[in-house]
């Protein structure tokens, strides 16, 4: 038996399908899809955990919470954090409460900064310097020490970006598409020499069903990733040659100029993936966008 806390987002609600494709509906539990009879549960709410049918899980996969990077807005920041701390104390409630086999945790990129050296791995001190990173690393931390005396194993998926249809409208990608598409003659893009790694969300699907079946030991953390990053401006020059009109491209700089050059030796060492063609998913995208 296995439940989604966060089924609605891009992730969930790809993993829904493909888990339900591959083992049937009635042993998925999707929390928060509107085709099930748990609608819209508020799961910072302690109460609304009393919902949710109990059963011994085989894996529980924890994906929901804030996970949009914000700047600048420490009321909205404050909020991020609270609110990811107070989802992850009730999972954790409910995974005890179930003896819950297995925790799939979906951390990210953003506990990652500008103080860790390229390219980035799971062996490094890390002090996130955002909201995001901040809630996540913490929620990692607590993971560890909530189930450190039970049978209960911990992994913990340091996602980089993930694309693909239906991808989250604020992403860097659907945002560059749409400028491209527009009827402006010159377009602002930021960091062009900064490198950024992109997953397909199929691929990033396998991949966490894999960690599914896998026997896993007690607490394990893996950058998830494709094997090659790409620079911002490539990208760019890219998506330029695919306009029917082409465009004026200005480049300028912001604080936000951490290269995502990625570690992967961890994960291709225990599955030795292979990835989508980035170049010619990126035009699939140009054209349903």
């Amino acid at each position: 038996m296995y439940i989604i806390f966060g089924s609605t987002g891009f992730i969930g609600k790809n993993l829904y399908h493909k888990l339900i494709n591959i083992n049937g509906k009635k042993v998925v539990q999707a929390i928060g899809r509107n085709s099930t009879k748990i609608k819209n549960l508020d799961l910072t709410i302690h109460k609304n955990f009393e919902k949710i049918p109990n059963h011994k899980y085989d894996c529980v996969y924890a994906f929901a919470g804030k996970s949009n990077f914000i700047l600048n807005d420490i009321k909205k920041e404050n909020l991020q954090k609270k609110t990811n701390i107070k989802i992850i104390n009730n999972i954790i409630n409910f995974c005890k409460k179930n003896q819950v086999k297995k925790i799939i945790f979906l951390s990210s990129s953003a506990v990652y900064s500008i103080s860790n050296s390229l390219p980035l791995n799971e062996k490094q001190k890390i002090s996130p310097k955002n909201s995001l990173g901040l809630s996540k690393h913490s929620i990692e931390k607590k993971l560890k020490l909530a189930f450190k005396k039970t049978s209960t194993k911990i992994v913990i998926l340091r996602v980089f970006t993930v694309y693909g249809k239906d991808m989250r409208k604020e992403q860097f990608l659907y945002q560059a598409i749409k400028k491209f598409k527009s009827s402006k003659k010159k377009l602002l893009f930021w960091n062009k020499d900064i490198f950024r790694n992109f997953i397909h969300i199929d691929d990033l699907i396998n991949i966490i069903i894999k960690f599914t079946n896998e026997k896993m030991p007690k607490y394990s953390i893996y950058n998830v990733a494709s094997n090659k990053s790409h620079r911002i401006g490539g990208i760019i020059y890219l998506l330029n040659g695919l306009s029917k009109d082409k465009k004026e491209i200005n480049f300028k700089s912001n604080t936000n100029n951490l290269s995502h050059n990625v570690n992967t030796n961890k994960i291709n060492k225990k599955f030795g993936l292979s990835f989508k063609n980035f170049k010619k998913e990126l035009v699939k995208l140009y054209e349903k966008i």
